[in-house]
Protein backbone atom coordinates (compact mmCIF):
# COMPACT_ATOMS: atom_id res chain seq x y z
CA UNK A 1 0.00 0.00 0.00
CA UNK A 2 1.51 3.31 -0.64
CA UNK A 3 0.42 6.87 -0.42
CA UNK A 4 1.87 10.06 -1.72
CA UNK A 5 2.63 12.60 1.40
CA UNK A 6 3.08 16.40 1.02
CA UNK A 7 5.35 17.82 3.55
CA UNK A 8 4.61 21.25 4.27
CA UNK A 9 5.25 24.35 1.64
CA UNK A 10 8.09 22.24 0.50
CA UNK A 11 5.97 20.92 -2.62
CA UNK A 12 8.34 17.63 -1.96
CA UNK A 13 6.74 14.55 -1.99
CA UNK A 14 8.00 11.13 -0.64
CA UNK A 15 6.30 7.97 -1.45
CA UNK A 16 5.96 5.97 1.59
CA UNK A 17 6.35 2.27 0.32
CA UNK A 18 5.56 -0.07 3.09
CA UNK A 19 5.73 2.45 5.93
CA UNK A 20 9.22 3.74 4.80
CA UNK A 21 10.28 7.10 3.36
CA UNK A 22 12.15 6.45 0.23
CA UNK A 23 14.84 9.08 0.78
CA UNK A 24 16.63 6.64 3.26
CA UNK A 25 16.02 3.80 0.65
CA UNK A 26 17.77 6.43 -2.18
CA UNK A 27 20.58 7.64 0.50
CA UNK A 28 21.32 3.51 0.78
CA UNK A 29 21.43 2.44 -2.71
CA UNK A 30 23.70 5.87 -3.63
CA UNK A 31 25.85 4.62 -0.94
CA UNK A 32 26.05 0.96 -2.26
CA UNK A 33 26.83 2.11 -5.53
CA UNK A 34 29.52 4.37 -4.41
CA UNK A 35 30.48 1.63 -2.12
CA UNK A 36 30.80 -0.84 -5.43
CA UNK A 37 32.49 2.42 -7.34
CA UNK A 38 35.40 2.33 -4.66
CA UNK A 39 35.68 -1.20 -4.79
CA UNK A 40 36.13 -1.56 -8.48
CA UNK A 41 38.89 1.14 -8.61
CA UNK A 42 40.94 -0.68 -5.46
CA UNK A 43 40.64 -3.93 -7.45
CA UNK A 44 41.79 -1.96 -11.01
CA UNK A 45 44.24 -0.95 -9.53
CA UNK A 46 45.56 -3.81 -7.54
CA UNK A 47 45.37 -6.23 -11.05
CA UNK A 48 48.31 -3.95 -13.03
CA UNK A 49 51.12 -4.96 -11.23
CA UNK A 50 54.85 -4.62 -12.09
CA UNK A 51 57.36 -7.54 -9.99
CA UNK A 52 61.17 -7.38 -10.34
CA UNK A 53 63.41 -9.61 -9.44
CA UNK A 54 61.32 -12.66 -10.25
CA UNK A 55 64.30 -15.11 -11.32
CA UNK A 56 64.20 -17.58 -13.69
CA UNK A 57 66.25 -18.64 -16.98
CA UNK A 58 63.86 -18.39 -19.94
CA UNK A 59 67.10 -17.59 -22.45
CA UNK A 60 65.11 -19.62 -24.75
CA UNK A 61 61.87 -16.93 -25.00
CA UNK A 62 64.44 -14.06 -25.33
CA UNK A 63 65.44 -12.64 -28.95
CA UNK A 64 68.91 -13.59 -30.43
CA UNK A 65 70.51 -9.88 -30.44
CA UNK A 66 68.12 -7.65 -28.31
CA UNK A 67 69.51 -6.01 -24.86
CA UNK A 68 65.62 -6.69 -23.13
CA UNK A 69 63.07 -9.10 -24.81
CA UNK A 70 59.43 -8.65 -23.27
CA UNK A 71 57.70 -12.02 -24.11
CA UNK A 72 54.10 -11.09 -23.46
CA UNK A 73 51.57 -13.79 -22.36
CA UNK A 74 48.16 -13.65 -23.75
CA UNK A 75 45.26 -15.45 -24.61
CA UNK A 76 42.77 -15.10 -27.18
CA UNK A 77 39.67 -13.26 -25.56
CA UNK A 78 41.98 -10.78 -23.88
CA UNK A 79 41.09 -6.68 -24.61
CA UNK A 80 43.78 -5.74 -21.75
CA UNK A 81 46.50 -7.92 -24.20
CA UNK A 82 45.81 -5.75 -27.22
CA UNK A 83 46.63 -2.22 -25.32
CA UNK A 84 49.93 -4.20 -24.24
CA UNK A 85 50.51 -5.29 -27.09
CA UNK A 86 50.43 -1.62 -28.16
CA UNK A 87 52.31 -0.69 -25.61
CA UNK A 88 55.63 -2.68 -26.16
CA UNK A 89 55.37 -2.44 -30.12
CA UNK A 90 55.12 1.30 -29.88
CA UNK A 91 58.41 0.75 -27.22
CA UNK A 92 60.02 -1.59 -29.95
CA UNK A 93 59.16 1.15 -32.17
CA UNK A 94 61.30 3.70 -30.18
CA UNK A 95 64.25 1.57 -29.10
CA UNK A 96 65.93 -0.99 -31.36
CA UNK A 97 67.59 -2.96 -28.43
CA UNK A 98 64.30 -4.03 -27.21
CA UNK A 99 62.59 -6.64 -29.20
CA UNK A 100 58.35 -8.07 -27.92
CA UNK A 101 57.21 -11.50 -28.41
CA UNK A 102 53.85 -12.50 -27.83
CA UNK A 103 52.92 -16.05 -26.82
CA UNK A 104 49.54 -17.90 -26.84
CA UNK A 105 48.85 -19.65 -23.46
CA UNK A 106 46.07 -21.52 -24.89
CA UNK A 107 48.65 -22.60 -27.57
CA UNK A 108 51.72 -22.92 -24.97
CA UNK A 109 50.47 -24.26 -21.51
CA UNK A 110 54.02 -25.35 -20.35
CA UNK A 111 55.33 -21.89 -20.39
CA UNK A 112 51.94 -20.36 -18.51
CA UNK A 113 52.31 -22.84 -16.45
CA UNK A 114 56.36 -22.57 -15.47
CA UNK A 115 55.69 -19.10 -14.70
CA UNK A 116 52.04 -19.22 -12.54
CA UNK A 117 50.22 -17.11 -15.01
CA UNK A 118 46.63 -16.62 -13.61
CA UNK A 119 45.66 -13.47 -15.64
CA UNK A 120 46.64 -11.97 -19.53
CA UNK A 121 48.05 -10.34 -19.99
CA UNK A 122 51.45 -11.26 -18.23
CA UNK A 123 54.60 -9.41 -19.32
CA UNK A 124 58.24 -11.02 -18.78
CA UNK A 125 61.11 -8.44 -18.97
CA UNK A 126 63.99 -10.64 -19.63
CA UNK A 127 67.21 -9.42 -19.81
CA UNK A 128 70.53 -9.90 -22.51
CA UNK A 129 70.92 -13.35 -20.61
CA UNK A 130 67.28 -14.70 -20.78
CA UNK A 131 67.20 -14.20 -16.79
CA UNK A 132 63.87 -12.74 -16.25
CA UNK A 133 64.13 -9.45 -14.58
CA UNK A 134 60.09 -8.68 -13.96
CA UNK A 135 56.94 -9.54 -14.36
CA UNK A 136 54.07 -6.96 -15.81
CA UNK A 137 50.50 -7.79 -15.02
CA UNK A 138 47.73 -6.45 -16.68
CA UNK A 139 47.49 -3.30 -19.45
CA UNK A 140 50.59 -1.37 -17.93
CA UNK A 141 51.18 2.20 -17.86
CA UNK A 142 54.28 2.60 -20.98
CA UNK A 143 56.18 4.52 -17.72
CA UNK A 144 56.24 1.28 -15.96
CA UNK A 145 56.75 -0.75 -18.93
CA UNK A 146 60.03 1.76 -20.17
CA UNK A 147 61.39 1.68 -16.29
CA UNK A 148 61.29 -2.57 -15.89
CA UNK A 149 63.06 -2.30 -19.21
CA UNK A 150 65.37 0.04 -18.09
CA UNK A 151 66.20 -1.77 -14.75
CA UNK A 152 66.65 -4.89 -16.58
CA UNK A 153 69.69 -3.42 -18.11
CA UNK A 154 71.29 -2.54 -14.92
CA UNK A 155 73.42 -5.51 -13.64
CA UNK A 156 72.40 -8.46 -11.09
CA UNK A 157 73.30 -7.75 -7.24
CA UNK A 158 74.28 -10.73 -6.16
CA UNK A 159 73.94 -11.73 -2.49
CA UNK A 160 76.03 -14.07 -0.94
Amino acid sequence: MSQIVTLGNTRQRFRIVGGMDALPALLVIGGLIAAATLLGLLVRARSTRVASGCGGDEHQLSVDGAEVTLVQLSSPVCSACTAMRRVAESLVAADPTVAHREIDVVDEPAVASRHSVYSTPTTLVLDREGHVRARLIGAVKPADVRAAVDAARLPVAVTA
